[in-house]
């Protein structure tokens, strides 16, 4: 038993390289379906449900800011992720991020500027699932030190407490 392989990979050192591919594959996936005109029913269906509710939006198309708050948004998430230790509290993290992203577009509406959250969901909630399952297979740095730290950092021998008392 002492010489079985190891269930899982030893910890992944360099989260940054992991947050940049991850990342890229998203953003690739985002734009292609961008490019590609798949979402763009649902864009449109957003937009005109924003002017019938009321909203008066400038439909020039996607603000040109948008490509780097989805830049953004995706390679932020996906190194926040990595550094976050336990499968909990990235999930948590996760869906928080998706739905405090989707409010900012009724936001942004109130103010006339449309800028739908689709692909950007569609990025993020990529980037999000990747790096989860990259994280439960591979340890992070931040939950290796947790546990290493406590066993030999924090402890002090029984021996050099009572040498202390007594010398």
């Amino acid at each position: 038993m002492a010489n079985s392989p190891p269930k899982y990979s030893p910890a992944h050192h360099h989260p940054l390289t992991v947050a940049a591919v991850v990342g890229s594959f998203a953003m690739a996936v985002g734009l292609v379906v961008r490019v590609s005109g798949i979402l763009l029913g649902a864009e449109n269906a957003l937009l005109e449900f924003y002017q019938n509710v009321g909203f008066y939006l400038d439909v020039d198309g996607q603000p040109w800011w948008a490509i780097l708050v989805l830049l953004v948004l995706t390679y932020g998430l996906t190194f926040l992720l990595l550094e976050v230790p336990g499968l909990s509290r990235r999930l948590l993290i996760a869906v928080s991020f998706v739905v405090l992203m989707a409010s900012a577009s009724p936001v942004l509406a109130l103010w006339g500027v449309f800028w739908s959250p689709v692909v950007a969901s569609l990025c993020v909630g990529w980037s999000a699932i990747c790096v989860i399952l990259w994280a439960c297979r591979h340890p992070m740095p931040c939950e290796r030190g947790v546990q290493e730290a406590a066993g030999d950092e924090k402890v002090i021998p029984i021996s050099k407490e009572q040498g202390r008392k007594t010398g």
